[in-house]
């Protein structure tokens, strides 16, 4: 019933702004949950954009971007950057995005998700000297293909 009377740009960003409030929060016993939450805000925010695009989206890069800075690591570069650098690609290949199927769509939100994960890593590395292990990057990896497709699937429901 509440699916029916909301819009679906108010789902996803109520689905971006719990994920983000659950992988900002350290619980400390269950690290599992954090990273799959992180995964999945970043997830949604790559469907959110390819899907529904608005020029809104700078402002939820920056916004999300500095608050994931300031929340994890403290010092303001990483996750801005890899969010404002994702938004802009987008929009340059966008009038080629139109032309791929919904299986090459899915690929092509997947390999964004992994890639964006590890450039974050790589970012953390160089910018804020913050150091990552492949065990870390494994992690990510395997929570991405783990979430990936239920994800996708509960996602296209939501925009019906």
């Amino acid at each position: 019933m509440f699916l029916k009377f909301s819009s679906a740009p108010l789902i996803f960003n109520s689905i971006l702004l719990i994920s983000f409030s659950v992988s900002v929060n350290t619980f400390v016993e269950i690290e599992y949950i954090n990273i799959i939450f992180y995964v999945f805000f970043h997830l949604t925010f790559i469907y959110f954009l390819f899907y529904h695009y608005h020029y809104s989206f700078y402002l939820l890069s920056f916004l999300y971007g500095i608050f994931y800075d300031i929340l994890l690591l403290d010092i303001i570069g990483t996750h801005l950057f890899c969010l404002t650098v994702l938004v802009s690609l987008y929009i340059l290949f966008k009038k080629y995005l139109f032309l791929l199927s919904s299986y090459q769509v899915s690929i092509t939100i997947l390999i964004s998700l992994i890639s964006i994960l590890f450039l974050e890593l790589i970012f953390a590395f160089l910018f804020n000297n913050i150091y990552f292990t492949f065990l870390q990057m494994a992690k990510f990896l395997i929570f991405s293909l783990i979430i990936f497709f239920p994800s996708i699937y509960i996602f296209n429901r939501l925009d019906r």
